[in-house]
């Protein structure tokens, strides 16, 4: 097989899969939006930082555990490889079944914690409490679906989540407008489309269709060290839509009240989607690089780094352009208020200019994770993901005003992007 169909065969169906789950929170603010109202959209972006801490730590370590396995598998060595995939599994269960138990208990102060108004709280902490609930089923699929893309089925994982995907939006629309469940019926549609998908996708190792076999990891402190090490970087990489969801969330309440939070959280579905297929591409690519490093062929690995930027940056430009031209039908598919729309478009307008940056940015840290550079990964994750975003977010405004509210995410990612070519050079 030539490396270029090779690249196809992994990267289409890892930003199939992506989408598929970004699309999870979308169709749920689509809904939302249409059956509960402005309050309830807002409620759910509210949410959104706190429920990415389950996407963010299970991330961490399947692509550090995956991340492992497949240059264990490029150097054939099976067994290691087989452990460190159920030593991540088990450690990705015991995490989702605490979270699950916190939000359970504490979904209230979870919402107060992240700023919602008083008019806001109740949803806010439903939406918690419900969504978190099937929180071992949203680890679960997400996990999953990467450790069998990287054992060699990446068209199983695309169909795992495709069928949690249309499970989810049946259920949206049964639980929202006939059965009247708001925002309650949102979270719970979700939880049992990632109970479909983790069913769907068990089947891989069910029928041994891989190298990879569920069973009792021997738990090692070293493994664990290792897996965490290499996995850092991927974790603050997904924490920074939330970091910077939230920060928003603090400056437009500041400026537009609940109304301008209600714009934004529509504009921060859109991102989800479109980040979803930058980071994508990248982890359809890491498991190319970390087999091409573990086997010792670096043109390979450089191969797949080049074509993925490349790729990456296409789509940032193409996505972009849709964006300014079909930006405001897009936005009237969650909600048609006029000032809705001019705010939420004035949004994208400007922020859009970021996804070039930020695509590149994205690969360059997945290429230094999959290559075991893991403190490079780590410097430039932190820096877009908690750094440069946060200061000039809150800077900007500040400093100039209400017109540059937006500009932020253009300069953190572009000051991200000189950093990230320095270490590559170098």
């Amino acid at each position: 097989m030539s490396n270029s169909k090779h690249f196809y065969n992994f990267v289409i169906p890892s930003i199939g899969a992506m989408l598929v789950t970004g699309l999870y929170f979308v169709v749920d603010g689509i809904f939302v939006g249409r059956g509960v109202g402005l309050n309830g959209l807002a409620s759910v972006n509210i949410a959104v930082p706190f429920i990415s801490i389950l996407t963010a730590v299970t991330m961490m370590i399947t692509m550090g555990g995956a991340t492992l396995t497949s240059i264990c598998l490029g150097k054939k060595q099976i067994k290691q490889a087989n452990n460190y995939f159920n030593i991540s599994l088990l450690f990705v269960f015991i995490f989702s079944l605490s979270l699950t138990i916190i939000s359970l208990v504490f979904s209230t102060q979870i919402a107060l914690l992240l700023g919602a108004s008083d008019i806001l709280l109740n949803g806010t902490a439903q939406y918690i409490k419900y969504y978190v609930m099937f929180g071992i089923f949203f680890c679960g699929s997400m996990s999953l679906s990467v450790f069998v893309r990287n054992d060699g089925n990446p068209r199983l994982a695309f169909w795992g989540m495709i069928v949690g995907a249309v499970t989810n939006i049946f259920l949206d629309w049964l639980f929202i407008f006939p059965l009247g469940m708001g925002i309650k019926g949102a979270a719970i549609a979700s939880g049992l489309g990632q109970f479909l998908a983790c069913i769907t996708l068990c089947t891989h190792f069910i029928q041994s269709k891989g190298n990879l076999k569920i069973q009792m990891p021997k738990v090692e402190f070293e493994d664990i060290k290792n897996i965490i090490k290499v996995g850092s970087p991927e974790f603050i990489t997904q924490m920074s839509q939330p970091v910077t969801i939230f920060c928003f969330n603090i400056v437009v309440m500041h400026f537009y009240q609940e109304i301008g939070v209600s714009a934004f959280s529509i504009i921060s579905y859109i991102l989800i989607i479109i980040f979803s297929i930058f980071i994508g591409l990248a982890q359809g690519i890491q498991p190319l690089i970390s087999h091409s490093y573990g086997t010792g062929d670096k043109e390979k690995e450089q191969y797949f780094f080049n074509k993925g930027l490349y790729l990456n940056v296409i789509l940032a430009l193409i996505v972009y352009v849709i964006m300014l031209v079909f930006g405001k039908s897009i936005i009237t598919i969650f909600n048609n208020e006029p000032t809705i729309i001019d705010i939420g478009y004035n949004c994208i307008q400007i922020y859009g200019m970021s996804f070039l940056f930020a695509a590149i940015n994205i690969v360059y840290t997945t290429y230094f994770l999959a290559t075991k550079n893991t403190k490079k990964a780590m410097f430039i994750a932190i820096a877009r993901s908690f750094v440069f975003n946060s200061i000039f977010i809150f800077m900007l405004p500040i400093l100039f005003g209400i017109d540059y509210l937006w500009s932020g995410m253009i300069i953190a990612e572009f000051v991200v992007m000189l950093i990230a070519l320095l270490f590559k050079n170098k």
